[in-house]
């Protein structure tokens, strides 16, 4: 029995797969061949003493690297461009999906050579800005709340970025993100349009119109590292650069193991720094206050239209 088919769009691939991926845009041209298959199969063996990312993610270098997780699903990555999962019964397709968007991606990248960094990212007047920091720094919140002022989402959780011509520029993945319950309560437009499940604690949000997403990859106007500012502290914005603004960047790229085992650590490392060179690096520092979320917008925004500091101190 064959299991059918769907094309996809994920950061400018064609992706061809055989579990249902939602979020994901439609593919759009019938003459391109799959970049990337996903097959409802059994994975690839990896042999137990590979090295491990963490318990259940193995890593066989060049070019495979197999996840498990428990009472969800188990799928190997090959070569950038072979997915192979196995399904476990009763499991929640959209606990899944995370997997694949997140680690699964994370992988697809560092075999495909593309960087990825943790954060989340959109589209501010045609140019791409990314919000990273440790998880639950509120990146998702503030991408969020940013596509209510009308700017479109890019990705979410890992930004494909790639050098250009002209600088370095982010492969949009999907229109997707993932919401704690309390930013919900400050984004009623998007909790009025409904959430997809509770998932780890967040809830998953899908922007209905897939098919208007934005397939462009759009070249990268800066980056924000979100900290937590000290209890009187004002909302800051501080350009870092040099060997600070290497080592954000450095700590935020996602599944960094998973890359080094697979042998790029130094080109991850050289990435890094071409990325700094070229790119805007800031911290921004505010109170986790969420009912100074839209004063905390309208700061960034006219940030983004003014002409970047080359170092120092922006209060905003």
């Amino acid at each position: 029995m064959t299991t059918s088919a769907t094309d996809y769009f994920l950061c400018g691939w064609h992706v061809r797969s055989e579990f249902p991926l939602p979020e994901l845009a439609p593919w759009q041209d019938t003459q391109h061949p799959p970049d990337i298959t996903l097959t409802l199969s059994e994975p690839e063996f990896v042999d137990p003493s590979a090295p491990t990312v963490w318990s259940n993610f193995h890593i066989e270098a060049p070019a495979l690297g197999r996840v498990e997780i428990p009472a969800i699903c188990t799928f190997s990555v090959k070569d950038g461009r072979e997915i192979r999962l196995r399904v476990e019964p009763g499991a929640d397709p959209i606990e899944v999906r995370n997997f694949l968007y997140g680690t699964g991606l994370g992988i697809i990248c560092h075999q495909r050579s593309i960087f990825p960094l943790h954060g989340s990212c959109l589209s501010l007047g045609g140019r791409a800005v990314i919000f990273s920091g440790h998880s639950g720094a509120g990146k998702s919140t503030l991408a969020a709340a940013l596509t209510q002022r009308g700017h479109a989402m890019l990705s979410d959780d890992v930004c494909a970025l790639e050098p250009t011509t002209e600088g370095w520029s982010v492969r949009p993945a999907f229109p997707r993100v993932k919401l704690l319950p309390q930013s919900l309560e400050i984004l009623p437009d998007l909790k009025q349009s409904g959430v997809h499940a509770a998932l780890q604690g967040k809830y998953h949000f899908r922007f209905e119109n897939v098919s208007a997403f934005s397939r462009k990859t759009t070249p990268l106007a800066a980056i924000y590292f979100l900290e937590r500012a000290k209890a009187g502290e004002p909302t800051a914005l501080l350009r870092k650069t040099g060997m600070e603004a290497l080592r954000l960047v450095q700590q935020q790229v996602f599944r960094r193991r998973a890359g080094e085992l697979l042998g790029r650590r130094a080109a991850l490392f050289a990435a890094s720094g071409a990325i700094v060179s070229n790119v805007p690096v800031y911290v921004l520092r505010r109170a986790f206050d969420l009912r100074r979320l839209q004063e905390t917008i309208d700061r960034l925004e006219e940030a983004h239209e003014a002409v970047p500091a080359q170092n120092g101190f922006i209060p905003v």
